[in-house]
């Protein structure tokens, strides 16, 4: 089991940093991603790339309400 949740942990690592390699570490960048990928509910989106390291799909926010 721990091998699973290392692979996964590097496979999101792997992730960040190709999304890191697009936009930059620039805040502003991602912030304006959000806002076109998912208009009135950006913070939300943004917080969860804040919290998770990876963008959240709307099955995510149907689970969590």
């Amino acid at each position: 089991m721990e091998r699973v949740y290392e692979n996964t942990a590097r496979s999101l690592n792997s992730f960040r940093r190709f999304v890191n390699s697009i936009f930059g570490n620039r805040n502003e960048n991602i912030i304006t991603f959000c806002r076109t990928e998912y208009g009135t509910e950006w913070q939300w989106a943004y917080s969860t790339w804040q919290r998770e390291g990876r963008f959240p799909n709307y099955l995510d926010r149907d689970v969590a309400a």
